[in-house]
């Protein structure tokens, strides 16, 4: 397995969003869509990690799946990218690898204004 893929993200509606589009959790989940079952667009496939961040109950919620160390590196020492492990079911990808790795040196995961999981989007998929 690769090391882990530096993770930019945009959701920032997210408990898991930084400053700076980074991702804190300590692991994310991408997946393909819920209704087809399978990922032929970016926008089919989603970060189920997503837990949409609407108060302090749901950031305290949120702990669990959080890079806590990375987290307080990235914010205190300038130029530290967090790196949260990357699980990937989306086997039609390029980037896929076998045990649901992602392989891509960087990925970015999207979702303007997301209030659920379906609302984001891996933009690094690409079809094989």
């Amino acid at each position: 397995m690769a090391a882990n893929p530096i993770v930019k993200c945009t959701v920032d509606r997210c408990t898991h969003w930084m400053t700076g589009n980074q991702c804190m959790a300590g692991k994310i989940s991408v997946y393909n869509d819920e209704h087809a079952g399978e990922s032929n667009t970016k926008s089919d496939t989603q970060c189920k990690s997503f837990y949409a961040g609407n108060g302090l109950g749901d950031y305290v919620g949120a702990l669990h799946n959080a890079n806590i160390s990375g987290t307080i590196k990235a914010a205190f020492t300038d130029g530290t990218q967090i790196t949260p492990s990357v699980e990937c079911y989306v086997t039609g990808c390029k980037h896929w690898e076998q045990g649901n790795y992602c392989h891509a040196s960087s990925i970015e995961v999207n979702g303007d204004n997301a209030s659920k999981t379906i609302d984001t989007d891996c933009q690094t998929f690409e079809i094989k």
